[in-house]
């Protein structure tokens, strides 16, 4: 998810127990021609494995380059193709859910990945262009075809964006139609929704998006519920916990990339601006969530932020047991 899923909230994922994590999606020029942003999104770090650096193009032998450059230079364990985003940018240039209108192109362009790399590749996609153009059958097949290990289905199609219900029959169709793993996706936020999706569409995994925005935990909780443990909730402590080692993992990165590009920016203040969405999230269904949405915008340090967020949730910030928990990395 483009603006949510950057290294810091991965690696929070990564200890709430995900069993695998993806980069947000690279666009292939923009990572050749070494752009900071697609270096700064295709980034990964130790901690995080084991990880995807996804990437999207509409050309062959574009996509296969950049898929080369990611096994040379980005310590990963596959690499995914990205052929299900919707947004209007990405379609435009024939590249994301566009490219499930052309499944002759889809295998080619598979096929030139898994040739060029020796790393596994996996690809996402849609249930569709839109309610009359339903092909993911026929798309997961393509991607089989040109070599792909694994496909994950967002199963809505590309006119729904996010909303709407989520087709499990058709799931289970894609099921029975290949050979290689299918990972189900759509509308997942909760663990009891993860395993009804799992066994009623017979799918090898679950792959949980928007669902984990505010709500890291939901990959602990599913993977209990998946082993028939109980599903247990974070304290109010617990979360304000995470969220002030989130915060302080933003400041830390937006650091980092100034000081190697030798700029000098407001790493603090960019990052609580960055961390907006997982803020109107982490306070959802908290006591002061509608007085913390007024005062966000001018949220600019993590104390400040962290504060209002312990605020919204009803907690005195000095009796927090450790205020906003500076976190350190643990390996280089």
């Amino acid at each position: 998810m483009a603006g949510m899923t950057d290294l810091p909230f991965r690696l929070l994922c990564r200890e709430q127990r995900c069993g695998l994590v993806y980069t947000e999606l690279v666009h292939a020029d923009t990572l050749l021609v070494g752009a900071k942003r697609s270096l700064q999104l295709a980034e990964t770090w130790p901690e995080e494995r084991p990880v995807g650096v996804q990437i999207y193009h509409h050309d062959p032998a574009t996509l296969a380059e950049a898929a080369r450059y990611v096994e040379e230079h980005v310590p990963c364990d596959l690499i995914d193709l990205n052929m299900g985003c919707p947004v209007p940018k990405i379609v435009s240039r024939g590249a994301g859910a566009a490219l499930m209108r052309e499944p002759k192109l889809i295998e080619r362009l598979v096929r030139a990945v898994t040739d060029a790399v020796d790393k596994p590749v996996t690809a996402k996609t849609r249930s569709g262009w839109d309610a009359n153009e339903i092909n993911a059958v026929e798309v997961a097949q393509a991607i089989e075809a040109g070599g792909g290990q694994t496909v994950a289905i967002h199963a809505r199609t590309r006119a729904q964006r996010h909303d709407g219900p989520v087709d499990w029959d058709l799931l289970a169709e894609i099921k029975r139609s290949v050979s290689i793993p299918v990972v189900g996706n759509g509308g997942i936020t909760d663990a009891e929704h993860a395993l009804r999706m799992r066994e009623t569409t017979g799918v090898d995994a679950v792959m949980i998006g928007r669902g984990a925005i505010g709500n890291p935990w939901i990959f602990g909780q599913v993977a209990d519920a998946w082993d028939g443990r109980p599903v247990v909730f974070p304290t109010v402590h617990e979360r304000l916990d995470l969220i002030g080692r989130h915060l302080q993992m933003e400041a830390d990165s937006f650091d980092r990339w100034a000081r190697k590009a030798r700029e000098q920016e407001n790493a603090e203040g960019r990052a609580m601006s960055r961390v907006r969405g997982h803020l109107v999230k982490y306070v959802a269904g908290s006591p002061g969530e509608r007085a913390f949405k007024s005062k966000l915008s001018g949220l600019l340090t993590i104390e400040d932020t962290w504060t209002a967020v312990a605020e919204a949730w009803g907690v005195d910030p000095s009796e927090h047991p450790s205020g906003p928990t500076p976190w350190k990395r643990s390996a280089a």
